[in-house]
């Protein structure tokens, strides 16, 4: 006989943001898409077993992958609770995101080593 948990995943609040800081200006590159994720556990769904799921912390992996990035825009912040019956609760919060930073600039040829 296979004894075993039994789970389920369970959507939860999605929250959108135009961006994480102010942009004040209009000339930035779209670098790439990315995601991050932070997580925890809840024994029997009510004792926490770990940290609480953390935004920042999932926002700050999206800028890791993209070490030119400055900020992140169209921001998709979607919290899920997945059951693992009868052990307990694992919430985790997902973080997509467009990563922008300054446009390249090209050097004029015939400047570089002019005094």
């Amino acid at each position: 006989m296979a004894v075993g948990c039994i789970g389920s995943h369970v959507p939860k609040e999605i929250h959108l943001f135009d961006s994480a800081t102010v942009v004040r200006s209009t000339e930035y590159k779209i670098l790439g898409k990315g995601k991050g994720q932070d997580s925890a556990f809840y024994l029997l769904g009510m004792f926490p077993v770990t940290k609480a799921p953390n935004v920042e912390l999932a926002m700050s992996q999206i800028l890791e992958k993209y070490p030119t990035g400055k900020t992140l825009i169209n921001i998709k912040i979607q919290r899920e609770d997945k059951a693992y019956f009868p052990l307990g609760l694992v919430t985790v919060v997902n973080v997509t995101a467009d990563v922008v930073g300054q446009p390249e600039e090209t050097e004029t040829p015939g400047t570089k080593g002019t005094k």
